[in-house]
């Protein structure tokens, strides 16, 4: 099965006319020796090909069930000589439509005066909701104690100019908002309609981080600290989970509501332990004693496989249904993703914060292939179908879609 370029039409290309120029006859036969030796090289392969392009500063984007594309754009805002960034988000549908659905000066009109940059992006199971983990940018303190001047100014202002000797200021309220800096998470449909947690202060889930919705999309799971969280919007009820355990690694499977993690004396029989965590159910199940862990634990799409890093040289994966049937390949530390049929993996080596080549890996046979002509990207995502790559560029962050085979 291939992927229908139908679903993202091309986008950005310019075409130019090729100019011909007077050359020397030796020069005239260099270059018939040239277009004879590309014509003996094969075709190149139609995932070598991009389906769509986004030729926007892209800082984040996530791929939908449906595959739409959420992602952000910098939007900065002078104010005086502080800059103030806010993200704009847009979502780019399967059928190649482009809908800003949050402008960030509706979302946090000023004042009050903070900022924020998004992370990263995580879809419902059921491609409706969109959870944002956040970034806040806090106010520069002289900045804050102005603004702080002004409102008392207009309050006392206000009670001078009032011929109502019993109006009580004290029932002004500024716009409610939270703590200036941290983390948190923003809920949206995907039309751009903010979700609030019922009884909220905020428009945020303060302090939350690495935030999804779990199936039956009425319950978002999220990390506060070292503490695992779920709340329903709708109510606003609010749940620690597994508390008073404590865990390394978490990686959510929330199609399935549940989160497979790592971490040390979390099981009877103690030590460091891969996990199957039931988000509904809080129950804990042990699948396999590890060696070591060192970064990057991933679900493949089926929920079948679990592969990490357990060293900087090796990534383990653990079979869910098999947790004795180890497979261990040799490759340099960085992040990965599991392809749709789950047999290879694509890797980006480095940190994960910079551009580096992407090289597919054998699972079984630990063959390296190199992917998309073997250039740099800064980030990349395979579609939740498998049959789909986005990819950014460094420097401006232009989003690349290419198909799977």
């Amino acid at each position: 099965m291939t992927a229908d370029a139908s679903h993202f039409p091309l986008r950005g290309y310019v075409s130019r006319p090729l100019q011909t120029v007077r050359r020397p006859s030796a020069a005239r036969f260099l270059l018939a020796a040239a277009v004879t030796a590309l014509l003996l090289v094969p075709t190149l392969r139609a995932q070598n090909v991009p389906k769509a392009i986004i030729d926007q500063d892209c800082s984040a984007f996530a791929i939908s069930p449906q595959n739409d594309i959420v992602y952000s754009v910098p939007h900065l805002k002078f104010i005086k000589k502080y800059i103030l960034e806010r993200d704009d988000i847009f979502i780019a549908t399967s059928n190649g439509k482009i809908n800003r659905i949050v402008d960030s000066d509706h979302f946090i009109p000023a004042p009050p005066l903070e900022g924020y940059t998004v992370r990263s992006f995580s879809w419902s199971p059921d491609g409706k909701r969109i959870a944002v983990n956040l970034t806040l940018q806090p106010l520069p303190p002289r900045l804050e104690e102005e603004i702080e001047e002004k409102k008392q100014h207009k309050k006392v202002k206000k009670r001078d100019d009032s011929d109502d000797d019993n109006q009580d200021d004290d029932d002004y309220s500024p716009p409610p908002k939270s703590a200036p800096g941290g983390n948190a998470v923003a809920l949206f449909d995907s039309d751009g309609r903010l979700i609030q947690v019922s009884g909220a202060k905020s428009q945020f889930i303060d302090r939350a981080t690495n935030a999804v919705w779990l199936a039956g999309d009425q319950t978002v799971a999220y990390t506060d600290g070292a503490q695992l969280m779920s709340v329903r919007p709708s109510d606003g009820v609010t749940t620690k989970l597994f508390e008073g355990h404590s865990f390394q690694a978490v990686a959510w499977d929330a199609p399935r509501s549940r989160a497979f993690a790592v971490g040390e004396d979390i099981t009877v029989q103690g030590g460091l332990y891969l996990v199957e965590l039931d988000l509904l159910k809080q129950t804990v199940t042990p699948l396999a004693p590890l060696d070591g862990y060192q970064s990057s634990l991933t679900v493949s799409p089926s929920g079948q496989k679990v592969g990490f890093f357990e060293n900087g040289d090796t990534i383990e994966i653990v079979n869910v249904n098999n947790p004795s049937k180890l497979l261990r390949v040799n490759a340099g530390l960085g992040f990965f993703q599991f392809d749709h049929d789950e047999e290879r993996i694509l890797l980006k080596r480095g940190k994960l914060e910079e551009s580096n080549d992407l090289v597919w890996i054998g699972l079984e046979d630990g063959r390296f292939t190199p992917a998309l002509h073997d250039l740099e990207y800064h980030a990349f995502q395979i579609s939740p179908d498998g049959y789909s790559l986005a990819v950014t560029e460094p420097g401006k962050r232009i989003l690349k879609i290419f198909p799977l085979e």
